[in-house]
């Protein structure tokens, strides 16, 4: 058990090794991931529609 009045003695029990972000900031990670690629892809369907029309510079 943790002594309640020292702040860091958690700390000093947890390191690099003992704290993952496991499942959840995979699913996490991935959702970002597969989100950023559907805009990506909807704005890309978007400029695609745009059409210029060429101007006279005379």
């Amino acid at each position: 058990m943790t002594d309640m009045t020292d702040p860091f003695s958690l700390a000093r029990e947890l390191d690099e090794f003992t704290v993952t972000p496991g499942a959840l900031g995979f699913v996490v990670f991935a959702v970002l991931g597969l989100a950023v690629w559907m805009l990506l892809k909807s704005m890309t369907r978007q400029l695609n529609r745009i059409e210029i029309k060429d101007q006279d510079r005379s």
